[in-house]
């Protein structure tokens, strides 16, 4: 029967009670994304499929949290969303906000699990992927890192030596990289807007790590207008080669919607098309490199038209089903441009002479 569908099974974490995660009217992260999302997942069909399985998550307590977290930011983080407060200035938490935050790193830690015990090659944790809360910090509309705690867990628990976490979320993984910058078990690779242009500011080519963890984080800074020709280009010659030479035991991306050339909140090109490459080829790797296994965080994204489309093309082209999904809005005039891609090639080989220093396939 699989046969006949082609691709690979996949289990998808999901949780009606994710639309509890909501910062509330006029905040560009609403919790209706994640039930936008199931609705569009259904109506496709692919419910159906017998290549995904809808799970619920297991739920994580407050010290599975402190594999990453500080125990003081965690109790500031409860009282905070008791009363009722900011903890920055995008980021307000309402009663029950640190509840719901834990949900989302329960749906990523089970997705973590059933990889880690063989229930599948790949999971995907919708709502996972909150990248800009740090050991001892939140912003950016992340309370607790749900990818850095999925990453420790395989580590820790799983007795993994190697994992290699992709960033495809348009804003650079501030938190995920600031976690793990000392650490050389987790390679952390992180394709973004240049941080000149866009949120938080970091992921500069030069921050390649510190100590132990040199070498081990590779930051990818893209021209505003980057769309699917430059990330081919970035995941051909950036991510395949270090993935080959790394050989880690499991693969993490993350990441939403907002690379689409539709968000509201960032100035990149990729295509729906685009967002099922990415999913092809971290598959792609994970088959090389790590017996298929793969751990897909679904969250982010600013347009609620392309959001739902977005996430499915990623989890199409993990799966290797071939449907096509149609785009909402007419593609930008500038999409695709061969200044954008050249601008592009530069910094690709920036990034290849900096880390030349550590990766054999850079030399």
């Amino acid at each position: 029967m699989l046969k006949e569908w082609g691709g690979v099974v996949v289990e998808v974490v999901y949780s009606r009670e994710l639309e509890g995660y909501d910062f509330g009217e006029g905040h560009p992260f609403r919790g209706d994304r994640f039930v936008n999302f199931i609705n569009y997942f259904v109506e496709l069909g692919l419910h159906k499929n017998p290549l995904f399985r809808l799970v619920e998550p297991e739920l994580v307590d407050d010290e599975d949290l402190l594999c990453v977290h500080d125990p003081d930011y965690v109790k500031y983080v409860k009282r905070l969303a008791q009363k009722g407060g900011y903890l920055s200035l995008d980021t307000p938490l309402k009663p029950g906000m640190d509840e719901y935050a834990k949900l989302i790193v329960s749906v990523s830690v089970t997705a973590g699990r059933a990889v880690a015990e063989g229930k599948c090659e790949c999971a995907v944790g919708i709502g996972g992927g909150m990248h800009h809360a740090g050991i001892d910090y939140g912003g950016g509309f992340c309370i607790f890192n749900d990818v850095a705690v999925c990453a420790k867990m395989l580590l820790e628990d799983y007795g993994f030596k190697r994992i290699l976490i992709l960033d495809t979320d348009a804003h650079a993984g501030d938190g995920t990289m600031d976690i793990f910058y000392e650490d050389p078990s987790v390679l952390f690779i992180s394709v973004h807007q240049d941080p000149r242009t866009l949120y938080p500011g970091k992921g500069f080519i030069w921050e390649v790590g510190a100590e132990e963890g040199k070498g081990f984080t590779i930051c990818v800074p893209l021209p505003p207008r980057s769309g699917d020709d430059v990330y081919k280009l970035v995941l051909e010659e950036i991510f395949m080669p270090v993935a080959r030479e790394f050989k880690p035991d499991v693969i993490i991306r993350n990441g939403g919607s907002d690379p689409h050339w539709g968000d509201a909140l960032t100035n990149l090109g990729l295509s729906l098309s685009g967002f099922k490459m990415i999913g092809e080829y971290v598959k792609r790797a994970a088959d090389e490199v790590c017996s298929g296994r793969l751990v897909d965080l679904i969250g982010s994204g600013y347009n609620p038209v392309v959001l739902p489309k977005a996430w499915t093309a990623i989890i199409l082209g993990i799966a290797g089903v071939n449907m096509e999904l149609k785009e909402v809005f007419k593609p930008p005039s500038w999409l695709n441009s061969p200044e954008i891609l050249e601008a592009a090639k530069k910094i690709i080989d920036e990034v290849k002479v900096v880390h030349s220093e550590y990766w054999d396939c850079f030399k």
